[in-house]
């Protein structure tokens, strides 16, 4: 059977933990799962919502570097927050980290009552690729 679609792995981004993909590409889409605030070893990155952000975003960063791509072919964004009161914290993270992207991708803020491992922030995203249906990933 010929698949339609395709798994992307890394070793910059955290090997996922579970029956999972830390994305899969399905002809011009790459569609990347929930990416937590882990780092290429799997250590949970302590500290407040702003580093577990930006920690998150890097891993989105490396998954997407490895599929030919970067943050601005991002077209859709969903962030879960544990708590609603981190959200200043979180967007304004999230807004250092796409600020120079010329269009700004689709997003939804999710709270929700807990994350995996007690993080503050987990983030998924759908990106549009350019390169040919070819590219290693």
């Amino acid at each position: 059977m010929l698949s339609v679609h395709k798994a992307l792995r890394t070793d910059a981004a955290p090997t996922p933990a579970g029956f999972y993909s830390q994305a899969v590409r399905a002809g011009e889409m790459l569609f990347i799962s929930g990416q937590l605030p882990f780092d290429a070893e799997g250590n949970l990155v302590e500290g407040d919502a702003r580093l577990q952000t930006a920690a998150t975003l890097k891993n989105i960063q490396h998954i997407l570097q490895a599929a030919g791509a970067d943050l601005d072919n991002l077209v859709q964004v969903t962030v879960y927050v544990s708590d609603i009161e981190f959200w200043p914290e979180v967007n304004a993270t999230y807004e250092e980290h796409l600020r120079d992207v010329p269009i700004p991708p689709a997003r939804a803020v999710v709270p929700v009552k807990e994350l995996h491992y007690g993080a503050s922030v987990e983030i998924q995203a759908v990106a549009y690729l350019e390169t040919p249906g070819d590219h290693p990933c």
